[in-house]
């Protein structure tokens, strides 16, 4: 039985997300014993990773006499969880800086038009087909989000009267890449990285972000 104490402070370190998978549980949320209590493990803090219902059925249920698959070590549980409590920490940081700078002049970018920005990059599961709603019972989709430090604004074309429409506020761009780009380039993700390409608005229910950014390079 985890103290209250102990729930309160994972929980709000890790955001309600899976350590591990780092899809958003909400009520959905267990706490894992990284040591087992059967082995003496205790119910503390540094002892404890947030996981979801599917990540902490592989953590916890593996059969050894019948192997299949690779069993999570706890030394792998614990960097997981580490990495990831720094990533929210991370979150909180921009998020600060967004209300610092409300007061600033915002950086405007027309669609289409090739830009670098900076950002931290995010992975972020979302309910996918065939109804975009329930992680229960649609397909989970993860793509790779850039959350700006400062928040920017996209002028775009309405596709029914090419009238001028102005998004504001955008302080998170879905990654939109190849394949290749995802395999190459793994290790960016929970890391700072500088990224050109070109804007454009979110138009179906497989865009995620405030906007979407084409990536034409990334630079070291």
């Amino acid at each position: 039985m985890w103290p209250q104490k102990v729930k309160e402070n994972v929980l709000v370190a890790c955001g309600r997300h899976c350590c591990v998978c780092h899809m958003f549980c909400g009520r959905n949320i267990e706490l894992h014993h990284i040591l087992m209590e059967s082995k003496g493990g205790d119910s503390n803090f540094d002892n404890c990773i947030p996981l979801c219902f599917n990540c902490h059925a592989e953590a916890g249920h593996y059969n050894s006499e019948h192997p299949k698959g690779t069993k999570y070590s706890s030394k792998e549980l614990r960097k997981h969880r580490d990495r990831w409590y720094q990533a929210v920490k991370e979150l909180e940081f921009l998020e600060s800086k967004w209300k610092e700078s409300q007061n600033k002049q915002i950086e405007e970018v027309y669609e289409d038009q090739v830009v670098t920005l900076k950002g931290f990059v995010w992975r972020e599961a979302f309910p996918g087909p065939p109804n975009y709603d329930s992680f229960e019972t649609d397909r989970i989709e993860t793509y790779w989000m850039l959350v700006l430090p400062e928040p920017i604004s996209l002028f775009t074309n309405s596709f029914e009267t090419e009238e001028t429409i102005k998004i504001e506020n955008i302080k998170k761009l879905q990654l939109c890449v190849d394949s290749e780009f995802y395999k190459s380039n793994r290790e960016i993700v929970r890391t700072n990285v500088e990224l050109t390409g070109k804007l454009f608005m979110s138009i179906s229910g497989h865009h995620h972000g405030d906007a979407n950014f084409d990536i034409r390079a990334l630079h070291a």
